[in-house]
Parts: C-alpha cells; sequence; structure tokens
C-alpha cells in the first residue's frame, strides 16, 4: 500500500537531512498534492503498479512545484526522491541542466486561463487580457497564484511576458489593481477561495469546468475566452538524479505512458493526455474551450532560462511580495 506524505514549503532542507536511504523495495515519488489527492491520477493507477512490479510507492507531496523543486536543490549532495512528477515546460527549460531531474517526458498538457462563476458575470465575447485588467468591473475580483511557487502562477508569468513583451511590467502593476488575492497554491486560490465565493475570477485552467460539467452537472463555471491567446503548459515526469531504482522508476515512467493511465488523465488529472484513446474523453470536453494551434502563444524557451529570475522580481514588486 502506498504511503503519503506532505512536506510544506517550511523547513525543506531540515526533511532533506533526516530521511534515511530508500530501499529497494520501495519507490520514492514526489509530487505535488492534487496529483496524489483522493481524486487525483495517483491514487486511481499506484495500487495496479504496485501489485504488477511487487513495489511499493511512498508520495511525498508538496502544495505546488515550487516547493517541490527547492526541496530537490536542497538534497542534491543526499538524493531521497526516485521519480518527480509534476514539473512542467517552465521548469525544465528553467532547471533542465541542473542535474535534478533526467530525461524528463511529458505526460500531460492544458492550458492556463480565468475561469469564472457565471452566477456573477458574463463573458459573451472574448476579451484581452488588458480589458480584464483595466476594467473597473473586474476590480477586486480576481484571485491568482504566486509565480515562482505555483505551477499556474509562473505560467501566468510567462504568459504575461509573451503577450506584452516590454510592458509586461505595466501589465502586472494593472492586475495587482485589479487582484483581490494572491495565493500560495492552485488547491487554496480554487478550492478553498473561489469555490466559496471570494471573488468570481480565479487564475486556473480551460479545463477546469470540464470537471464540474461531469461531476457535477453544472455548467456555473466557464473559460474566460481571451483574444491574446492562450499559454500551454506541458507536464513532465522524470527519473530523479542520484535515483537508486532506476529501473523501477523507469518502469513507473513507462506505466504513466501507458494507454491505461493515459485514458484515466481526462477524469482524474482534468487535463489533455499525451497518448491514449481520444473517444474515451468525457463529452464535458466538447464543451469547454480548447485552443487551436493559432491561438497557442510562442514561447522563447532561452528567455524563460535567462530571464526569469528578473521577470519573477519584477512581479513581486508589482504585486508587493519580499
Amino acid at each position: 500500500m502506498k504511503k503519503i506524505f506532505l512536506l510544506s514549503f517550511i523547513g525543506l532542507i531540515g526533511a532533506s537531512c533526516t530521511q534515511t536511504t530508500v530501499e529497494d523495495t520501495t519507490l520514492t515519488v514526489y509530487t505535488y498534492d492534487s496529483l496524489a489527492a483522493d481524486y487525483g491520477l495517483l491514487p486511481a493507477i499506484t495500487d495496479q503498479f504496485e501489485t504488477n512490479q511487487n513495489i511499493e510507492i511512498e508520495l511525498v507531496t508538496f502544495a505546488d512545484t515550487g516547493a517541490m523543486i527547492s526541496q530537490l536543490i536542497a538534497e542534491q549532495d543526499n538524493p531521497q526522491a526516485d521519480v518527480v512528477m509534476g514539473i512542467d515546460n517552465i521548469d525544465v527549460a528553467r532547471f533542465g541542466d541542473s542535474d535534478l531531474f533526467t530525461q524528463p517526458t511529458a505526460f500531460d498538457y492544458g492550458y492556463v486561463g480565468f475561469v469564472y462563476d457565471t452566477t456573477q458575470l458574463t463573458f459573451s465575447e472574448p476579451i484581452s487580457l488588458e480589458t480584464l485588467v483595466e476594467d473597473e468591473a473586474y476590480q477586486d475580483k480576481i484571485i491568482i497564484e504566486q509565480a515562482g511557487l505555483s505551477s499556474p502562477g509562473t505560467q501566468l508569468l510567462v504568459w504575461g511576458q509573451a503577450v506584452f513583451g516590454d510592458d509586461t511590467n505595466e501589465f502586472w502593476e494593472a492586475l495587482a489593481d485589479q487582484t483581490l488575492t494572491v495565493a500560495p497554491d492552485w488547491s487554496t486560490a480554487y478550492y478553498s477561495m473561489f469555490l466559496n465565493g471570494e471573488a468570481p475570477i480565479v487564475l486556473s485552467y480551460l479545463t477546469s469546468p470540464a470537471y464540474h460539467i461531469d461531476q457535477e452537472d453544472s455548467t456555473q463555471y466557464a473559460a474566460i475566452p481571451i483574444e491574446d491567446g492562450y499559454l500551454k503548459q506541458t507536464e513532465y515526469i522524470a527519473l530523479a538524479t542520484g535515483s537508486q531504482n532506476v529501473t523501477s522508476g523507469q518502469a513507473f515512467i513507462d506505466y504513466v505512458l501507458s494507454d491505461e493511465v493515459q485514458n484515466q488523465i481526462p477524469t482524474t488529472q482534468w487535463m489533455f493526455p499525451v497518448g491514449g484513446d481520444a473517444t474515451t474523453w468525457p463529452a464535458a470536453y466538447q464543451e469547454i474551450i480548447i485552443p487551436t494551434e493559432q491561438d497557442i502563444v510562442s514561447v522563447d524557451t532561452a528567455a524563460v532560462t535567462n530571464e526569469f529570475t528578473t521577470w519573477l522580481a519584477d512581479w513581486n514588486t508589482a504585486f508587493g511580495i519580499q
């Protein structure tokens, strides 16, 4: 039976010094909390893998990918993870050469966007990001997540740069004026705040409404159509550098890429799988915004690698984050 441990961002370095060496019969997987939640992908697939491979999976979960990356950095001299699951294209661009993980392989993808409560607001036509942050109708009605800590917040950071270029800082300042709350992670922003009615707009995923349509038979939540286009987020699974369980780790990666697992991603992870059979997706996916290739904003990977620290500092200044 799998074990699940939750590590907070505070105390990460101390934790890395006290864990014992992982035994060959245990595969330690680092991931973020919603992947390992009761409703998530990992609880739906790990029991079968454990039975097939005669190995125990230990899930070590983090509030978001920023904390997970920090833990990997803290443990570089004494690696504890075997597999890292949930890093995304921005993480790979930033840390792909940092010897934290090897051979990252895509397992799903999606698009970050703004989701709204249709009982509170109406968006009958696409709007621009500029309108979203300048129209007084949305003053104090937006919840976002912190860039650098949360995956959606970091995606927004790069999305803004891709759309506005040299004018991005002005966009952040306007967004800061419109924003009610900057949450530390997606779960807090979406479940704890947005669904509890703290604000009618939240930074989330274009696929989030599919969950409510399929699981709750509700169209209360929808994505705002953005005329500037969307940033594609790809999530990866990788072997952790220094793992002593490379064979088992690779077997788990192969399992995640199998049709058996890929076909479960649309109804557990609520993202798009990279494989599997699209005819198995719930009908709710036909009712949400799915960007065309022309709608996807291009990202300069080299700029992400070289300029991210500056971008994040500018973000923090705009939002008054120390």
